[in-house]
């Protein structure tokens, strides 16, 4: 039994602010909220604010062997498969520089008080194995999105990719595609088809930047938001530009977004419009995306968010919104609700209280130095 106690604690899925005392079994479950109340080992969080735990929604860790190169190319020179920069650099990789590379990155989320990553794994069934050595002695829960090579074969059928799908599905938690115009239109109504039906994640890359919404409705006569919808994925990546009857499609359908300004910041491709996102009620997380040029560090995504979302559209977000983008929102994808509540398994960080706002003090103060405690409870 662990009780933490004298904290300021956000509690529930608003992540409302409140003085009392969290008490957790041995299970990690919380068993009571009460200023009262206390047994067991007691942690003092006097000064401090206690909250959930941090979710990283958009990983690629295995790029931390490149860290910083090729600055200055395109985006496609840098990540477009199968001859992007990253792809080349991924190949020429022996397993062991992968492992310990992506051991590594894994071990820098845990420092930074993230508890759970959903990474983009390419390799097929043998690039999953490899992410699963790399973490298998660290506690942190690793979301696993698998990608066959064979997607991206022009000779494979949509029946072959569905095959392929259901063996890969049997290692890993859900498929992450690099885009919809990379792998032909019936494959990826497939792949999206057998992850839903086997109740696992259909994650895409969309609207990374202008040039992509304006190839595909120049091909298609449909943004890539639109087709990746039509196919039936449920959580997109990026959305960064949104066009056309976009916004609209996105509210009638609510698919959860993944928004990575930082990524889109470095690598020039717009400021994602997280705000109009978010005050249209859909449900907005926030990633990390490629180590190759950002730290999986979940403090700067914050304050460059909240910043830019300021900076750039001039509508009103709180540091409230941000911190839920950084934490309950992102476990909303993978059906968790890790919020400190009574009844609850949650992962529960105590950091130092720095301002009088405790929301703006985690978000434009803090870093993974303010941490004082982390209590894992939820293990996938």
């Amino acid at each position: 039994m662990i009780t933490i106690k004298n904290g300021l604690v956000l509690c529930g899925f608003n992540l409302q602010a409140v003085k009392t005392n969290v008490i957790i079994n041995d299970e990690g479950r919380i068993i009571k909220l009460s200023p009262n109340d206390e047994s067991g080992e007691i942690i003092d969080a006097t000064d401090c604010i206690v909250m959930p735990a941090f979710l990283n929604a958009h990983t690629h860790i295995a790029d931390s062997i490149l860290k910083d190169e090729g600055d200055g190319l395109t985006i496609s020179e840098l990540v477009e498969p199968p001859h992007g920069l990253k792809h080349r650099k991924l190949n020429e990789a022996d397993d062991k520089q992968l492992v310990d590379a992506m051991h590594e990155e894994a071990k820098e989320m845990l420092y930074s008080g993230i508890s759970t990553f959903i990474d983009f794994r390419e390799g097929g069934i043998e690039g999953v194995k490899l992410l699963k050595k790399a973490v298998y002695d660290l506690p942190i829960n690793a979301c696993i999105l698998g990608r066959c090579n064979e997607y991206y074969d022009p000779s494979t059928t949509p029946e072959q990719a569905r095959l392929l799908t259901r063996e890969l599905l049997q290692y890993c938690d859900g498929v992450g595609l690099s885009g919809v115009q990379d792998v032909d239109t019936e494959i990826m109504m497939q792949i999206a088809q057998v992850c839903n039906d086997e109740d696992k994640l259909a994650v895409i890359h969309v609207a990374e930047y202008y040039d992509l919404q304006e190839k595909s409705i120049q091909l298609t006569n449909q943004t890539e938001i639109e087709r990746a919808l039509r196919a039936g994925f449920t959580t997109i990546v990026h959305a960064t530009q949104p066009v056309l009857q976009d916004l609209d499609l996105l509210m009638e359908n609510s698919p959860f977004i993944i928004a990575c300004p930082r990524s889109n910041g470095m690598l020039a491709t717009g400021i994602p419009p997280v705000s109009v996102y978010n005050e249209v009620g859909l449900d907005v997380a926030l990633g990390t995306d490629n180590v190759m040029f950002n730290k999986p560090d979940m403090f700067r995504e914050m304050e460059y968010t909240l910043k830019a979302m300021r900076g750039t559209y001039q509508n009103k977000i709180t540091a409230r919104d941000i911190l839920k983008m950084a934490t309950i929102n992102g476990f909303k994808i993978l059906g968790k609700d890790i919020s400190i509540t009574e009844g609850n398994v949650s992962d529960i960080l105590v950091i130092k209280q720095k301002s009088e706002d405790p929301y703006l003090s985690v978000v434009n103060r803090s870093s993974s130095e303010d941490i004082i405690n982390f209590i894992m409870g939820n293990q996938m």
